[in-house]
């Protein structure tokens, strides 16, 4: 017999089963909630149970939705297989059966996430006693968690390309997570470049991947067993990767900040499309928020004025203690904002004052006197009370009671019910400057009765 007819032999015998006898299967078709205890079996790994779950139609409503598969065993002593239909997971456990059959990268899941909307099935082969539930929630707090964080991620990507701190935390983060690619890159520079070489960086790379994937599969345990060596690895590596970061510095190049930009975009992007197993809604989702990111300003004001004329908002009407009080208070702001300007070098005191008819006015209100005097209060509340003759007394209470200058003066017939404003309004007492104008008023009138005396005495 030739090399090349044993050849032949043994491909056709690696598709065959390593067992002669037929596998025994059986398909369950679990509901939600449902739960089923698998006995013993005498056959060993030549039994093969498969379980289903129909799955559903998609809707919005199910969004977030999250359907587990929980297998509980007491040990590793189990295959697993996984298929959308029940053929297609007896043809994987005939394929992993052949004799020559390897799996690198074979798992061994005991919670294993299904889509609520496809059919999936599960198949277990064990000589063990095991547990098999369904699990459901309807809404996923971490697949929330995790589409916000996506869309976080995408929307101020433009902000964190141009954070320092950002920077260095993640340069840091992706020295500690590729500091064994890292090595291998390096490592690779020291072999020849020959074709056989590069098929040994091939199968260097693969071994690494698998090294991450059992340090995945075990970073429980790891972290517990080996804390001290995991400590020093993190401060190691993420000491190197800062001084890295440090020597090369933040971009400055907009071109180079567009870049990082746009990778976190596309993170963001990918947080978004894998945090919910209904795809064409978060395909829908990333197109509006991506439309949303990149429109014009001056669409968005059209759309927001368009909004606005289209339902307005209802608008609260001020009561007339309020009115009073913005009135108070916004006309001694303004008054104190003026001051302060015409007490500044910003100010053109003598342009304003060749302007002005009474510049002796001018520099008294800068030096702190009211802005009105009393003859002009007293006949302002004189012009209101002739206006408001004939009128309701209803009307004309509440107009002077909004008014914030007015003085009664006693002709309406409601001058003694004005005369006391509620508490609530603020009342100011006159000023010393005003005092004195009143008491030179007074003082005024009587040397003029005096002088009308003397007169008529002669």
């Amino acid at each position: 017999m030739s090399y090349l007819q044993l050849l032949v032999l043994l491909v056709l015998l690696s598709f065959k089963p390593a067992s002669a006898g037929r596998p025994q299967t059986d398909t369950v078709y679990l509901a939600v909630g449902t739960s089923i205890d698998i006995t013993a079996n005498s056959y060993g790994n030549n039994v093969l149970r498969t379980f289903c779950y129909p799955g559903k139609p998609r809707s919005l409503f199910s969004l977030f939705e999250t359907v587990e598969l929980v297998l509980s065993i007491a040990n590793d002593d189990y295959s697993e297989y996984g298929g959308r239909t029940p053929e297609e997971v007896l043809e994987h456990y005939t394929e992993k059966r052949s004799l020559f059959s390897f799996t690198l990268f074979s798992q061994k899941r005991q919670n294993i996430q299904l889509s609520p909307f496809e059919q999936q099935c599960i198949g277990v082969s064990s000589k063990q006693p095991y547990n098999i539930s369904l699990k459901h929630a309807q809404l996923d707090i971490w697949r929330l968690l995790q589409m916000s964080l996506g869309i976080a991620v995408f929307w101020s990507a433009g902000r964190l390309a141009k954070n320092s701190l950002f920077y260095y935390m993640a340069g840091m983060v992706l020295g500690i997570c590729a500091s064994l690619l890292v090595i291998i890159a390096v490592t690779s520079k020291l072999f020849p470049r020959r074709p056989m070489m590069y098929g040994v960086l091939i199968g260097g790379w693969t071994i690494g991947l698998y090294i991450l994937k059992q340090l995945s599969d075990n970073i429980r345990v790891i972290l517990i067993t080996y804390r001290e060596y995991v400590l020093w690895y993190l401060v190691i590596t993420g000491l190197i990767s800062f001084l890295v970061c440090y020597r090369i510095g933040p971009p400055k190049n907009p071109r180079s900040q567009n870049i990082i930009m746009w990778v976190l975009q596309a993170v963001g992007s990918a947080i978004v499309y894998f945090s919910s197993w209904h795809t064409s809604a978060c395909v829908v989702l990333l197109v509006l928020v991506c439309s949303a990111h990149y429109c014009p300003n001056s669409v968005l004001q059209y759309v927001r004025s368009f909004y606005k004329r289209r339902f307005p908002p209802k608008r609260r009407l001020l009561t007339q203690e309020e009115y009073y009080e913005q009135a108070v208070s916004e006309t001694a702001r303004s008054l104190a904002e003026l001051r302060e300007y015409v007490n500044s070098p910003s100010c053109r005191q003598w342009s304003v004052i060749s302007a002005l008819r009474d510049p002796m006015r001018f520099a008294s209100f800068a030096n702190g006197a009211p802005h009105l005097f009393d003859e002009e209060i007293e006949d302002y509340s004189r012009t209101i009370e002739d206006s408001l003759e004939g009128a309701d007394e209803e009307e004309a209470f509440d107009f002077l009671q909004s008014s914030m200058y007015y003085r009664p003066t006693g002709r309406l017939r409601n001058a003694q019910r004005t005369s006391s404003s509620p508490a609530s309004y603020p009342r100011r007492a006159p000023s010393r400057g005003r005092q004195l104008g009143n008491n030179n008023v007074n003082a005024r009138n009587d040397d003029e009765d005096d002088d009308d005396d003397d007169e008529f005495m002669d």
